[in-house]
């Protein structure tokens, strides 16, 4: 198998979809290509541009990825990845690598050996592509029209530290974050006609790729003019960033205004990663109030490896339920149930996994701590298990950066595991390093944790 590495009812009106590019907070030229050479960090360059659909029976996305442009490095991606979700049906994953690339300054086209997207009466996109199935080898083929039902919108508009590097920094543009899309997509010997609700965003700047920790979320009702788009930048420097357009207008809720809670977590055991997956957040500007629940129901990881020891990158790609209530200052609300996309990005080294007491789930899970600890540097790690008793302990890029040859752990050293759900509740084991392996696993007796306590009357 190969793995891959990388009620206010508001009826739009003809004239408001008319109107869609006057008011537009972007215009075509946002959304084309924008690598131009600096001399100093043209290895560290990154952009996108992101495609999903959301129909009855399937979800796909698409992605085109350029990633130091110009090879200095040696690992450069220009990669164009498809991912086809099908009720009752094996997800579809595809990777086709370039040799190299066409780009437009000047409107959103892009050829990238067999797949990309240019304008198709404007302010239509014509998205294709080919790649191939990683499990089956069968084509996977798109040809489809994104018709845009909002204006665009900047949910980074300035340069925003989104890593460990100084100086770093990503511009975001939601160029459709409610669009119409219709179209084919093949699945070897099959063909889905496509009717589906989509979206479609553009980052771009300078990065390592594997560095930041993202979650992002998004979710639109077209015939209502309403979309969200939330993205979360995790680490010291946390930023939150939230935007929605409704009936004509943008509305935006800054970092300060943004209460966001991770409520649930899962493992993946391709990866041997926990994940967000499940969030909680309420956000006021002053004129809105927003109360959102974020549940994924759907995760795909895709990984881009690069030479060890530097770390992978991991996305969790998800397709999720997302429901929630707008309410403005003078009383009117809007509620939306729907089901839209969510995702978490972060990076992998040697992840050491584990279940903490495997016969039992439980209910106080945010309760229980795991803890490792570097008997030869003395660092230690801590994170929450996940709803179902996984837990997933990795370096992260900090590590890399203070010292690349061992991030955090090297061949043969001690990690000793404590798991702790309160005071006289705990348990530990220690794990013997051997990097050759792409993980580990460690084993605990934790009955201990869920002894019987004692009836406080």
């Amino acid at each position: 198998m190969r793995s891959y590495k990388p009620h206010m009812m508001i009826i739009i009106s003809l004239f408001f979809l008319s109107a869609i590019c006057l008011a537009a907070d972007a215009t075509l030229k946002d959304d084309a290509y924008h690598y131009m050479k600096n001399g100093v960090d043209d290895n560290l360059y990154n952009e996108w541009w992101y495609f999903n659909g959301v129909g009855n029976d399937s979800q796909f996305l698409v992605v085109y990825l350029l990633s130091d442009p110009d090879n200095l490095t040696s690992s450069r991606k220009l990669q164009a990845l498809a991912v086809v979700l099908e009720d009752g049906r094996q997800p579809a994953i595809g990777l086709r690598q370039s040799h190299g690339f066409g780009g437009d300054r000047d409107s959103p086209t892009l050829d990238l050996d067999q797949s990309g997207f240019s304008i198709q009466e404007e302010p239509n996109l014509k998205v294709w592509g080919l790649v191939e199935d990683g499990i089956s080898g069968a084509p996977i083929r798109w040809d489809l029209i994104y018709q845009p039902a909002v204006s665009p919108w900047f949910v980074i508009p300035v340069q925003s530290h989104v890593g460990h590097l100084k100086g770093d920094g990503m511009k975001w543009l939601a160029y459709m974050p409610s669009a119409n899309v219709t179209g084919k997509l093949t699945l070897g010997d099959r063909t889905l006609e496509i009717n589906a609700t989509g979206y479609h965003d553009h980052g771009w700047g300078r990065w390592a790729l594997n560095d930041p920790q993202i979650t992002w979320a998004q979710v639109s009702v077209p015939k209502d003019g309403f979309s969200l788009t939330l993205g979360d930048i995790l680490g010291d420097g946390r930023s939150t960033f939230l935007g929605i357009k409704y009936a004509g207008k943008t509305i935006q809720f800054s970092s300060k205004q943004i209460k966001l809670n991770y409520t649930a977590f899962a493992f993946d055991p391709a990866t041997a990663r926990t994940y967000p997956a499940g969030y909680k957040l309420e956000a006021e500007n002053g004129d809105y109030r927003l109360e959102l629940m974020i549940t994924a129901e759907k995760s795909v990881p895709l990984r881009v490896d690069y030479p060890l020891p530097m770390p992978s990158l991991l996305a969790f790609q998800q397709v999720s339920s997302l429901q929630g209530t707008l309410k403005s200052k003078s009383g009117e609300e809007y509620r939306f149930d729907e089901t839209g996309f969510s995702g978490y990005t972060t990076h992998r080294l040697h992840p050491i996994f584990g279940r903490v007491n495997a016969t039992q789930v439980f209910s106080d899970a945010a309760n229980i701590t795991v803890t490792a600890t570097n008997e030869r540097t003395g660092q230690e790690k801590t994170e929450k298990i996940a709803s179902e008793g996984w837990f997933s302990i990795d370096a992260d890029y900090s590590d890399y950066l203070a010292n690349s040859s061992a991030p955090w752990v090297a061949d043969g050293d001690r990690i000793r595991l404590e798991v702790s759900d309160g005071p006289g509740r705990e348990s530990s084991t220690i794990v013997s390093i051997n990097m050759t392996e792409d993980s580990q696993e460690a084993r605990f007796d934790l009955l201990l944790l869920h002894a019987a306590r004692p009836v406080i009357k």
